[in-house]
């Protein structure tokens, strides 16, 4: 009779702890895919970034160091940084809610 008690107990425990595991692993599998997303936005925004400036360096050749649209060419180099500063910052606000640098839910 005690091993009988003592299975049962022993596998309703583990059933516990195998459901107490599930929301754990399905955070992690959460947070690792949003991780991967935002890796992909990053490379996308050095990359475009990059194409950015040198698609200014071309405004900037074409109208000359002189010419009136100037400004273009600056624009196009100064909103190409603003959008990679974007970009990796939603990175870092990411890497710091999941590193719980960040607290979201104080208390969780």
């Amino acid at each position: 009779m005690a091993r009988k008690l003592t299975a049962i107990l022993l596998s309703s425990a583990a059933a516990l702890a195998s459901v107490a595991a599930a929301p754990d692993d399905e955070m992690n599998a959460m947070t690792a895919a949003f991780d991967m997303a935002l890796t992909g936005m990053a490379y996308v925004g050095v990359g475009l970034c990059l194409f950015g400036i040198v698609w200014a360096g071309f405004l900037l050749m074409a109208e000359g160091a002189e010419g009136e649209n100037r400004g273009r060419a600056r624009n196009a180099v100064v909103m190409a940084i603003v959008g990679l500063v974007v970009v990796l910052l939603a990175k870092g606000i990411a890497a710091g809610i999941v590193g719980r640098i960040i607290e979201v839910l104080p208390g969780a």
